[in-house]
């Protein structure tokens, strides 16, 4: 896979998955409480900073500071999201399984994305370089 585009990979599967968070939170018949504004609230956060990665990787720069804090959102809430989900015992194993995979592609993905540009970043950097 070309470098270019696993930030867009990244950012595309992370729209993803938080508009899917969104339909399902406003799918989900009950009244709004400050959990489920929270819950909007962090998946909408998510979103724009996916978008600001694209629109950084398609107007041709590296997003110097969006990756890496989208990279370290994911990281953080997947280490959250999965042990209450496991932990609840409301959630069936399927529910549980197909949330540990999303957290596993999820970081996997960002994880990837942020090391093939620090390469990109690195080579470019030391082809900069003057020659002796």
């Amino acid at each position: 896979m070309c470098r270019r585009s696993l930030p867009l990979v990244f950012a595309g599967w992370t729209i993803f998955v938080w508009g899917n968070r969104i339909a399902n939170i406003l799918d989900d018949g009950r009244t709004f409480s400050a959990t489920r504004t929270l819950s909007l609230g962090f998946a909408g956060s998510v979103i724009a900073l996916a978008v600001v990665v694209v629109v950084a990787d398609l107007r041709g720069g590296r997003p110097s500071w969006p990756l890496p804090a989208l990279v370290t959102a994911t990281i953080a809430v997947w280490a959250v999201r999965v042990p209450l989900i496991v932990l609840n015992a409301d959630h069936g194993v399927g529910f549980k399984l197909v949330h540990a995979a999303l957290a596993a592609v999820s970081i996997a993905l960002g994880a990837t994305a942020w090391r093939e540009v620090r390469v990109a970043r690195r080579t470019i950097h030391a082809q900069a370089l003057p020659r002796a």
